[in-house]
């Protein structure tokens, strides 16, 4: 095992991970150590105060945005967008699944309520005066390549300034749920088809940095807190995998298996590339599942769920039993690995 890591991280990074109305675990997740950090400083902070970058998927994009709003929406209030905006967001009327055969045919969710909700909330600023970096991810159909969003594009470029209430739709457009969202020629999707734990994409864009500072940094330099929406494994035989066709692999159970697998996946392998990145030393063995994501520089906040819950299960059971439920068991199980976070950040002190 290393040895416990006392330097001050020149660079910080907070990543939240792509999963629908899960994310309500990622904002009580964020709203206790930003708790945490306001009691060791004696007065009221927020999340923007303590990171330098903020990386997010999906849902993990809208928390990420949020958080660096000049609107500086605490992490309580990020919470209230699941809890009183979701049941609107993921809801149909008979007409739309009429329409889109159930999600078939078309989209599965109108995309009118989630843009009401997101333009409410996070207002016209533009990614540009975000008041901390930031990488949004989405994919852009029409080129066949990722699609970021970050503030020092939007500063540099114009035409990469984009209203944040934008960026969260593009974002958030998860194939078979929303439509994509298009911005210019471009058709985006949810960057969880490429990144849906966006932790080593945001270590990328660190170690790019060449001007603004902290500039010029090494793995070492880096302290990245990556927060997950909760996972199960829905394991499925080779018996019924074998048989499936377009339509088995889109439809059948909480969510798409396709895009499970896809989510999971993805997610999975981040965490092992961003743990050897941050927290392995050379000449270590491969580290067992358990080992990762507990520091020094790497800290991974996941919990298992005991069931599943489908991205767009907003049912009042979920918001108010199952998912706070799961933040509460996130924080218990990984005590000893926020009670680290916690004093490294409050000993770093605010950004600047």
């Amino acid at each position: 095992m290393n040895a416990p890591d006392t330097t001050t991280p020149r660079f910080r990074i907070l990543s939240v991970d792509g999963g629908g109305i899960r994310g309500l675990i990622s904002a009580l997740t964020i709203a206790e150590i930003e708790k945490r950090l306001g009691e060791k400083a004696g007065k009221e902070v927020r999340m923007a105060d303590y990171f330098h970058l903020f990386a997010g998927t999906s849902t993990g994009g809208l928390i990420a945005l949020a958080l660096t709003s000049p609107k500086r929406v605490s992490a309580t209030e990020l919470a209230s967008f699941y809890t009183e905006d979701g049941p609107e967001i993921f809801h149909r009327g008979f007409g739309h699944e009429l329409g889109s055969l159930w999600g078939l045919s078309g989209p599965k969710y109108s995309l009118g309520p989630l843009r009401e909700a997101v333009e409410r909330r996070l207002g016209s600023s533009k990614v540009s005066e975000a008041t901390r970096d930031l990488l949004v991810t989405s994919y852009d159909m029409s080129r066949s390549e990722p699609y970021f969003f970050k503030r020092w594009r939007a500063l540099e470029r114009p035409e990469r300034n984009f209203p944040i209430a934008e960026a969260a739709l593009a974002t958030s457009a998860a194939p078979t749920y929303f439509p994509s969202h298009g911005l210019g020629d471009r058709a985006l999707v949810d960057g969880g088809v490429f990144a849906a734990n966006p932790s080593v994409a945001a270590i990328a864009e660190a170690l790019g940095r060449q001007s603004d500072e902290p500039a010029r940094l090494a793995p070492d330099d880096l302290f990245l807190v990556s927060i997950g929406t909760g996972e199960f494994e829905t394991g499925f035989s080779q018996r019924q995998v074998s048989k499936w066709g377009k339509l088995g692999w889109v439809s059948g159970g909480d969510e798409p298996p396709i895009l499970g697998a896809m989510l999971g996946g993805a997610s999975d392998g981040a965490d092992y590339w961003a743990h050897m990145l941050l927290n392995h030393a050379p000449g270590e063995g491969v580290p067992s599942r358990e080992e990762l994501g507990n520091g020094p520089r790497y800290y991974r906040l996941q919990v298992r769920l005991a069931k599943p819950i489908a991205m767009d299960d907003a049912s009042r059971e979920t918001l108010k039993t199952r998912l706070p439920d799961a933040a509460r068991q996130l924080l218990e199980d990984r005590r000893p690995q926020i009670d680290e976070i916690v004093a490294k950040l409050a000993a770093a002190g605010p950004i600047p």
